[in-house]
């Protein structure tokens, strides 16, 4: 799955680099549904996401929530405004229980300091994400409603699923109303896409969990 290797981060330190980060970090969970933080908020941490699923949300002109990226474990939450101490620009919510080492701004940048390597996980993790933020907003310019829904059940695949006999299945506890979030519609135009691609043949669901029956067709018609 072609995305992770571009957003991990904390894997991917030498014991030593890992070892330091720990010891400078505190553990905190959060349950299904709590805010880690709110947007406008100050930033008095970085965040390793070590377990769990968060999404990061701001509110569209209209009061609706946008998502603008899941991070998945082993990535950071919350460091570019750690870095630079600027408010926090979006909130981050827990979609499942979630455990983070939470790491003090002034420590994180003392620790890239004195290990000038982990820069480039930071830069490669950063890089994803501002690929995956552009590739949106293509999406969102030029997409149909079936292609936004179809490059977001590609990106769940490629970022979250396991393959099995040619299919991706995807396990994850995303609901139809965050799709609809994530992909920039309404609910009811998810359900119909959703039913569209089952109709084809391409997918199958139950509930959260979604099998990419022909991933290929789907990274085909989606916009990205």
């Amino acid at each position: 799955m072609g995305d992770r290797a571009t957003e991990g981060f904390f894997a991917g330190l030498g014991d030593g680099d890992a070892q330091d980060l720990r010891a400078i970090g505190h553990r905190r969970r959060f349950g299904a549904g709590t805010w880690l933080f709110l947007e406008g908020d100050a930033a008095p941490d970085a965040l390793v996401l070590l377990a769990g699923m968060v999404k990061v949300v701001t509110s569209a002109s209209d009061g609706r929530e946008v998502i603008i990226d899941l991070v998945m474990p082993d990535a950071l939450v919350g460091e570019l405004s750690a870095i630079d101490q600027s408010p926090r620009s979006a909130s981050a919510v827990a979609v499942d229980d979630v455990e983070v080492l939470a790491v003090p701004a002034v420590d994180f940048a003392a620790f890239l300091r004195e290990h000038p390597h982990v820069m480039h996980r930071l830069l490669v993790s950063l890089t994803g994400r501002l690929r995956r933020t552009v590739r949106r907003q293509v999406e969102l310019g030029v997409g149909d409603a079936l292609g936004r829904l179809c490059a977001r059940l590609d990106e769940l695949g490629r970022r979250f699923g396991a393959e099995s006999g040619g299919c991706v299945v995807i396990r994850s506890p995303l609901t139809q109303s965050d799709l609809a979030a994530w992909s920039g519609l309404s609910r009811e135009a998810v359900v119909k896409s959703l039913r569209r691609l089952r109709d084809v043949g391409w997918i199958e669901n139950e509930g959260a969990h979604i099998v990419l029956r022909d991933p290929a067709a789907i990274a085909a018609r989606s916009v990205a």
